[in-house]
């Protein structure tokens, strides 16, 4: 009788909801503040150099900042192509209230190429597997499930710090070795942190090294061809999807390109994979559980699995962790009391990463990899007295919220003991909304190679000031937005070894 009552009062409840939901207080989405739109086209022609009323922005954070200064809180941009329309939230409440309402399976679409190309064009190469970045519903939910007990153990830390730190080591050989040719550091400091990255991350997801560090390490090299094909995904994903493209109806150039850097990806990839396999087999299975390198693990549990994630993690943990580190490397370069701080810390009888840790957080909330997070309503909502429809994507502009005085004191600048100081002091990062920074994303879909990431940076930047002074002798870095956020060259690092 019980359970019976409540389902009735449920079924009332979403009644009411929705009584409510079209109530003449709750205004129409066409309603919502945006730019105007042409048919097919959407509001593309805002974003033309002259004429548009925006015109084309390098990165997000400054289309965030003319979009919130001309319409308010609320924005919608309606979609290009057949893309779902888009809704900008200022205001953290607004965009808590949804993204917490779409757990505990959220929707977070990825890459529409990506996902166009494994169920359509090699269906039966990708039965079964279901990768965290692209897979929705209970695939993504399966597929976290398996793999959550072995990325997520605080006993990833233990396991392979002597490993990324003989990485690090080497890392910082070949920084001390470079340093000296000025003008290719100025143009390939990127390209090197990529190199120490997919070196990382595979010693972790494999349990092998790929040789990256190879000097003028050819294009034909297998660890090359994995580096090339994460930046051409991220730039032709971003021209296909995200600009005007016919790839829906024809094979256009860039989509032929990018069908080509996936089956490259992809074959080199599961190369490296098979080859740790088989090394797993020559040596046995009788390794204690903890010595065991994550594929190993993945393979123990479900094979499919095992390849999706090695895979990811080949793709999205290089970019990403490079990115990253350069950033706090900047920053580091610019505060060298800050730099001397952290020196003094990791140099201690007592040694600690506190600082460092508070750090890494302060570079990330003025940098974050990714500018925005993003959620796809499965269902209506009611925002800021607007009702908003199932299918539209909810984005959250974390990047450009995080750098607004109203959310942080001095939020332009890199304070890093705003992570550190006491509840009372106006500078306690506490005092700010929760959902204002968000560098690896929010709830379940929040990334899980995040503990792997900052052991990575905290590791090689440990290495590096244990041996260098760091110094920026150049304009401010540049950030320029395609899928994700990247630096722009040149780069005016220079290290000085510390005797």
């Amino acid at each position: 009788m019980g359970v019976l009552f409540r389902n009735l009062m449920f079924k009332n409840h979403r009644s009411w909801s929705s009584l409510r939901c079209y109530s003449s207080e709750v205004k129409p989405f066409t309603s919502v503040p945006g730019l105007s739109s042409l048919p097919i086209l959407g509001p593309i022609h805002h974003f033309l150099p002259v004429i548009g009323s925006v015109g084309p922005r390098p990165n997000f954070y400054d289309l965030a900042k003319v979009l919130h200064e001309k319409f308010g809180s609320i924005v919608k941009l309606d979609g290009i192509f057949s893309r779902s329309s888009m809704l900008i939230l200022y205001d953290p409440k607004d965009f808590d209230q949804v993204y917490r309402s779409e757990e505990p399976i959220p929707s977070r679409p990825g890459f529409d190429t990506l996902n166009y190309y494994r169920k359509n064009l090699e269906k039966s190469k990708y039965e079964g597997i279901h990768s965290l970045t692209t897979s929705e519903g209970v695939h993504w939910r399966d597929t976290r499930t398996k793999v959550n007990p072995v990325l997520l153990k605080p006993k990833l830390v233990k396991l392979y710090s002597p490993l990324l730190e003989e990485i690090a080591d080497e890392m910082v050989q070949r920084i001390k070795n470079l340093d000296k040719d000025a003008r290719y550091m100025q143009e390939n400091f990127d390209f090197e942190i990529t190199k120490w990255s997919l070196e990382s991350v595979a010693v972790i997801a494999l349990g092998a090294r790929l040789g990256c560090f190879q000097n003028d390490l050819p294009e034909s090299h297998p660890a090359r061809i994995l580096i090339e094909c994460a930046k051409d995904i991220i730039n032709l994903s971003w021209k296909l999807e995200f600009r005007p493209s016919m790839w829906k109806y024809i094979a256009t150039k860039n989509f032929k390109k990018i069908i080509k850097a996936f089956d490259l990806q992809w074959d080199t990839s599961v190369y490296f994979i098979r080859e740790a396999e088989k090394k797993i087999k020559e040596r046995g299975h009788d390794v204690p559980e903890e010595d065991k390198s994550i594929i190993e693990k993945l393979l123990s549990i479900d094979e499919k699995v095992a390849l999706a994630m090695g895979n990811e993690m080949l793709l999205a943990g290089i970019d990403t962790v490079s990115f990253t580190t350069i950033g706090l490397l900047y920053y580091l370069a610019k505060y060298p009391e800050v730099q001397e701080k952290i020196r003094k810390e990791i140099n201690s009888s007592e040694p600690s990463k506190r600082y460092l840790k508070a750090c890494l957080k302060e570079s990330l909330r003025l940098h974050a990899v990714v500018p925005a997070n993003l959620r796809r309503t499965t269902r209506e909502h009611v925002v800021a007295g607007y009702l908003i429809p199932k299918g539209i994507d909810v984005i959250a502009p974390n990047e450009y919220l995080s750098k607004l005085d109203e959310h942080y004191p001095r939020a332009k600048e890199f304070i890093p003991e705003r992570w550190l100081v006491e509840k009372s002091d106006p500078l306690y990062y506490g005092n700010c909304h929760p959902m204002i920074t968000l560098p690896f994303g929010f709830g379940v879909r929040s990334c899980i190679g995040r503990r792997i990431a900052e052991m990575e940076i905290e590791i090689l930047v440990t290495k590096l000031l244990k041996n260098m002074k760091i110094s920026w002798n150049g304009p401010p870095i540049q950030v320029v937005t395609r899928l994700m956020n990247s630096f722009r060259k040149p780069f005016y690092f220079k290290f000085e070894s510390i005797s």
